[in-house]
């Protein structure tokens, strides 16, 4: 299990990377190139959408949270380990932190898209480096 925590926060580290990194490109992005908000149905509901993205996320995290690693660590914590669940356990949350980073900057391409602002790049950016942080593969022990 110790190999497990290692190799987890190594993980966390590294995509706490590539979100920080992702998000200077976008920035480099920003200041060279102009990206003009979408205009489908007139743009009218562009705000709405970049609103609903950012409630579905925040709805969304604590879900695949609870699903994928925190129902684990109350199992380990009253249960034997197994092999069989060490292993799920081991998968779900190598998943885990590849969505979190993945779900964030897709959802920050589609609201900069949307509102032509890169501060909900940004925000959906610091809502992955904000979870990722929160995320204790240490309470595996």
């Amino acid at each position: 299990m110790q190999d497990l925590v290692l190799h987890l926060s190594k993980r966390r580290a590294i995509m706490m990377g590539i979100v920080v990194l992702l998000a200077f490109i976008a920035v480099a992005v920003s200041f060279n190139f102009h990206i003009t908000p979408t205009s489908y149905f007139g743009g009218i509901y562009n705000d709405y959408l970049v609103v609903f993205l950012i409630i579905y996320k925040l709805i969304e995290l604590p879900i695949l949270y609870y699903i994928l690693l925190h129902r684990h660590i109350l199992h380990v914590k009253t249960n034997k380990l197994e092999e069989e669940r060490f292993l799920k356990i081991q998968k779900h949350s190598k998943l885990l932190l590849f969505l979190i980073p993945q779900g964030n900057t897709i959802f920050g391409l589609i609201a900069y898209k949307l509102s032509g602002d890169i501060r909900y790049f940004l925000l959906f950016s610091s809502i992955a480096i904000i979870t990722l942080f929160l995320v204790k593969p240490k309470k595996l022990l």
